[in-house]
């Protein structure tokens, strides 16, 4: 059996893949021929991330909130994810050895913003588990039915 907080993840890697194969193919191309690896690296993660937003919001997680609040927060995390890309990115073109594994220092990058993302976007969109918060209300469980509807906590 597969655990579940490795299920929880498989949808949130294949909507990933395709927006990393976007992040991916705009650096490489961006880096051989048109810019250095800092402004590549900002300008092919923004490219890649309102197609990661769209296929969140639809094949990931349960929106829990308005769609235009998890749009804002969801942009917010993304920049911190962009600049935690771009620290990484630069910060390994320092290393003699992997100054020009563009695979190499692109792969870390992104193994490493997964993570970040997948947990933070999953708050935007998704809210405090009960589990992660001690003062927040029961919630009810969400249902087949539930699923990709926003919900209304406040009533």
């Amino acid at each position: 059996m597969i655990p579940p907080f490795v299920l929880e993840k498989i949808p949130f890697l294949l909507s990933g893949i395709v927006a990393t194969g976007i992040n991916f193919g705009m650096y490489l191309l961006l880096v051989d021929r048109f810019l250095p690896p800092g402004p590549a690296t900002m300008v092919a993660y923004s490219s890649s991330v309102l197609v990661n937003f769209v296929l969140q919001r639809y094949f990931v997680f349960e929106l829990r909130r308005s769609v235009q609040s998890a749009f804002v927060l969801s942009m917010l995390v993304s920049a911190g994810g962009m600049l935690l890309d771009w620290l990484i990115v630069t910060g390994l073109h320092q290393f003699p050895y992997l100054g020009d594994q563009e695979w190499i220092i692109k792969g870390a990058a992104t193994g490493i913003v997964f993570f970040y993302n997948f947990y933070a976007k999953r708050r935007v969109f998704e809210g405090a588990r009960p589990q992660d918060a001690t003062n927040v209300e029961k919630q009810d469980p969400p249902t087949a039915d539930s699923k990709n509807k926003t919900k209304n906590y406040n009533s």
